[in-house]
């Protein structure tokens, strides 16, 4: 069985269900529900976290909620924290409550993000994530060095590193590798190994220069605590290749040098034990 920890799907701007104006979409076409499954179903995967799209206002859950009551074994939402908005700080501490909802995420790519961060204004976010044993996954561009004074003081939180640390080619990739590889002594810390087209220099279907980077975080985290997402709508806005090549960089290319069993905890256990996500 096959685990993809983060898509996103989005249905058609209609007056009902209107897109941000401010957001762009990875397609010009609408993702809902089962075309998602379709793409799913093509290429191997069986269930799929659901990271809301950005084209609902505030990255409102409600698409990917609907998804996941009308296709139980298939979806669960990863709801996104946006601190601008009042009513996420009172459901907060009922976070999980919420229809559908397995963990949370939280954008660090804005500067007002970064400077409520810089404030400890997050506070309450790292001790509801404690008090409910609730993932909560930190997507940045700059790497996740600055996570590490939360994780010496929240030693129990469950925290992912997004998007392979977004070690993209470039002088800062290093730098980004070694920050992800340095928080691998917190037990704590799960590496999301997810859009890795996007991440990678090389072309597909090999993606070859991943491979290096992926041996590195294999050995430093050990397989049960990664697990593959693919952000396919992203790869595909991109033209970074398909859902199959995407889920064959792990399943296939890696399978090369990783024991099955890496494998099968990368591609499904992980995701299937952090977020509580039972096989029914």
């Amino acid at each position: 069985m096959i685990t993809d920890a983060q898509v996103h799907i989005w249905n058609a701007n209609t007056p009902q269900e209107p897109w941000d104006p401010k957001a762009q979409s990875h397609l010009p076409d609408p993702m809902p529900a089962e075309r998602m499954l379709k793409f799913m179903d093509e290429a191997g995967i069986d269930r799929a976290l659901i990271s809301p799209a950005g084209v609902a206002p505030d990255r409102d859950p409600s698409c990917a909620q609907a998804a996941t009551a009308k296709y139980p074994k298939r979806f669960r939402v990863m709801a996104w924290f946006v601190p601008h908005v009042p009513s996420q700080w009172t459901i907060l501490p009922k976070w999980l409550e919420q229809p559908g909802v397995c963990s949370l995420r939280l954008s660090m790519n804005e500067p007002e993000h970064k400077k409520l961060f810089a404030d400890g204004a997050f506070e309450p976010v790292w001790q509801a994530c404690v008090d409910q044993d609730m993932p909560v996954a930190v997507w940045t561009r700059d790497g996740p060095a600055f996570m590490e004074p939360v994780l010496q003081k929240y030693p129990t939180l469950q925290f992912i590193v997004d998007h392979f640390a977004w070690a993209v080619p470039g002088d800062k990739r290093e730098a980004k590798m070694q920050a992800m590889i340095n928080l691998a002594r917190f037990k704590n810390v799960t590496v999301k190994v997810s859009s890795l087209p996007l991440v990678s220099g090389s072309p597909a279907p090999e993606y070859e220069d991943l491979h290096p980077l992926i041996k590195r975080v294999h050995a430093a985290y050990g397989a049960e605590r990664l697990m593959w997402a693919s952000d396919q709508t992203q790869t595909m806005g991109k033209c970074r290749g398909t859902y199959a090549e995407n889920a064959d960089i792990i399943r296939k290319y890696a399978a090369a040098y990783l024991p099955a069993a890496d494998i099968q905890k990368m591609m499904h256990d992980t995701a299937t034990r952090v977020f509580k996500w039972a096989v029914t």
